[in-house]
């Protein structure tokens, strides 16, 4: 039982990389700590997503952009007790672009590309043959380039900034004029309205709206709003713990990454002017349970859940003042069968579950709500050399995109295929 070939993880890569949970993308996993000693793996993983939308002025989206993921980890032992695994992956990205004419429709112009790389050190410590401990640091690095144009960001963003600018105007002690009630005075409600006109006099809802339409002329005729965020690098720490019995292959391990600070240097384009700033945020701490037990003779099932904390990542550049992420933590449930067939060759399937958050509308940059999916593969054993190859397809919840917490598109029937592939080499 103990030489049963796990193919179900040789589809990690494939499957996880086709999820929808926030900007999660390699899974951090750190299994690789159970290697057996010296051994090298290469893992390549290619996704293909198809996210189609529709905005509320008939206009048409495709933006789901394609994208690889690779990995490498090294495993040795350093004697009979401690073991250590070097792990390269690429953990949280985005690639998402919206096509079209930003000033006929809601979306178009918007965009997102997260990049990140990261190297962790883990070591594991054997109490005994079934009792381990493991922990490390991580190094990683993040930037992020972000595009937000269209009529829905042109009215948010100008409506925000006319009222922080009449704010700013108002006598010493006077209430501040909300964007929130600005939109929906501009929007048609005559109860905002009214309160505008109430608290700072007749007619100033129908000046508001001139200066809002001017400021929407100058930010498509200055291309929306553009941030830049620079290569920042920092580091973050991984423990966890691991329960085994060898003879029937089972284990059960826990993993919990702390989250990690990051402070980027930022470059803001807004209504024809350049700002220079920072931006303060974190990575989020996430929690991977690992579970598998031999079943049957040459049969493994295998369980896993991943938590990820991303309702307390923010990044708020300086002068756009909201968030760009605002996502909700994301919750990921695998269970899967692994089969030897013989001394060469095993199959795995494998089914993935993303409860919907319930939000009554998700950011733009990623407007997909939950996800299932299955993940198919195999892997071939010559000698100390194993190849493994997966493909996953998943289903992505519908959603729909908002902007200032309205609707401004709809996204169905949406689905990612990925396919992976994992070289292992026992040296």
């Amino acid at each position: 039982m103990k030489k049963i070939l796990v193919s179900a993880s040789a589809l990690a890569l494939a499957a996880g990389s086709a999820s929808a949970a926030g900007l999660d993308r390699s899974g951090q996993s750190v299994l690789s700590i159970f290697d057996a000693d010296n051994t090298a793996t290469l893992s390549f993983g290619y996704v293909q997503p198809s996210v189609t939308g529709r905005d509320a002025l008939g206009n048409k989206y495709d933006v789901g952009e394609n994208y690889t993921q690779t990995g490498l980890t090294y495993t040795n032992a350093v004697n009979s007790q401690f073991n250590y695994s070097v792990i390269l992956d690429q953990p949280y990205g985005v690639n998402v672009d919206y096509n079209g004419n930003p000033a006929t429709s809601t979306l178009a112009g918007t965009g997102a590309d997260l990049r990140s790389e990261a190297i962790s050190f883990v070591g594991r410590y054997k109490i005994n043959d079934r009792f381990s401990v493991f922990g490390g640091i991580k190094g990683e690095r993040v930037s992020a380039e972000v595009a937000l144009n269209g009529q829905a960001y042109a009215q948010a963003i100008s409506t925000a900034a006319v009222a922080r600018s009449f704010s700013g105007s108002l006598p010493a002690g006077a209430p501040a004029l909300s964007p929130t009630t600005l939109g929906a005075a501009l929007a048609g409600s005559p109860t905002a309205a009214g309160t505008i006109d109430t608290t700072y006099g007749a007619g100033t809802t129908a000046a508001l709206g001139g200066a809002v339409a001017g400021q929407i002329g100058s930010y498509f005729a200055n291309g929306g709003y553009d941030f830049e965020m620079e290569d920042d690098s920092s580091v973050g720490y991984v423990v966890g713990a691991a329960y085994e019995i060898p003879d029937i292959a089972l284990r059960l391990a826990a993993t919990y990454s702390f989250e990690i600070d990051h402070k980027a240097d930022t470059t803001e384009r807004l209504y024809g002017t350049t700002f220079k700033s920072d931006v303060e945020y974190v990575t989020p701490q996430s929690l991977n349970l690992d579970f598998q037990t031999g079943i049957a003779a040459g049969t493994l099932l295998t369980a896993s859940y991943r938590w990820t904390d991303f309702s307390e990542v923010d990044v708020i550049p300086t002068t756009l003042n909201s968030d760009l992420v605002n996502l909700e933590d994301s919750h990921r449930y695998t269970i899967g069968l692994a089969r030897q067939f013989n001394d060469q060759f095993a199959g795995s399937i494998s089914f993935i579950y993303e409860p919907e958050t319930g939000a009554k509308t998700v950011s733009p940059l990623g407007p997909t709500d939950g996800l299932m999916g299955v993940s198919l593969g195999g892997r071939y054993v010559n000698g100390p050399m194993k190849i493994s190859a997966g493909i996953n397809y998943s289903k992505l919840g519908d959603a729909d995109a908002g902007v200032a917490d309205r609707s401004v598109a709809k996204f169905r029937d949406n689905s990612a295929v990925g396919i992976g592939f994992k070289a292992e080499m026992t040296f």
